[in-house]
């Protein structure tokens, strides 16, 4: 087995450590930071950190997500989630691991599945991007088939949200992101947490009639993403992440 890259300070795409990316996966397409229309945005700077939003949840007991009421797909995408806090915290958790893949056609499956039907196509086109970005950042083809073994998998490992407004949620994800070249590659793997802000809006027969389920929206405030740190660490409990015991059974 290769080894394993560690990433504590947050090389973001495997980049120069003193490059700041701000990478808009799912972005509405056209905008801006400044407008504050980003929407799914992994806004990290190597060696810096933000400030954890105001009034975090609590973290003392770690969190089991909840449960979906169906799965979409062959893939078998979580959806219908509770019309709770929870439940945007955990639809959010579950729009990221299935949107980040080194496959373009399952990145925009899944865009467009935790996305409002009228921002469909904003999504797809910024899911099949940052596929071929991370592509790039792995020194994979941008497009085509992959290596056998090359693979990338996005594990959600905290969680913490603030109530924006009724059925308005701001959650904030903590991920540890995991990816191989394939099984002929002799070099390191990758492993690095990452946190992001997505704010998610309940929308009534989303899924059906009486199925309402939460999507992922733009953002016309500007926010802060929490700092980074790996569960059991002082600074992890002092972010305000919530662990994560697992998904319910």
């Amino acid at each position: 087995m290769p080894p394993v890259i560690e990433d504590p300070v947050l090389d973001w795409g495997l980049r120069p450590r003193r490059h700041i990316l701000r990478w808009a996966l799912l972005a509405l397409a056209g905008a801006v930071v400044v407008a504050g229309a980003i929407w799914l945005v992994v806004r990290l700077a190597a060696g810096t950190s933000d400030p954890a939003p105001s009034e975090p949840a609590p973290t003392a007991t770690a969190l089991t997500l909840a449960r979906p009421s169906a799965y979409h797909g062959p893939a078998g995408y979580p959806i219908g989630f509770p019309r709770t806090e929870l439940g945007a915290a955990s639809a959010a958790a579950a729009a990221l691991e299935a949107a980040w893949t080194l496959d373009g056609t399952e990145a925009e499956q899944a865009a467009i599945l935790y996305a409002p039907p009228e921002q469909h196509q904003a999504a797809r086109d910024g899911a099949r991007a940052a596929a071929r970005d991370w592509r790039q950042t792995l020194g994979l083809p941008t497009d085509g088939d992959l290596p056998e073994g090359a693979a990338m998998r996005t594990t959600t490992i905290g969680v913490q949200w603030r109530k924006r407004a009724d059925d308005l949620v701001l959650v904030s994800v903590l991920v540890q992101v995991n990816a191989t070249k394939g099984v002929e590659d002799t070099g390191a793997t990758y492993s690095s947490p990452y946190a992001l802000n997505l704010l998610m809006a309940w929308r009534d027969d989303l899924r059906g009639e009486g199925r309402g389920d939460w999507v992922n929206v733009p953002d016309t405030q500007a926010t802060v993403v929490p700092k980074v740190a790996l569960p059991g660490t002082d600074e992890f409990r002092s972010a305000g992440w919530y662990p994560i015991a697992g998904p319910a059974q």
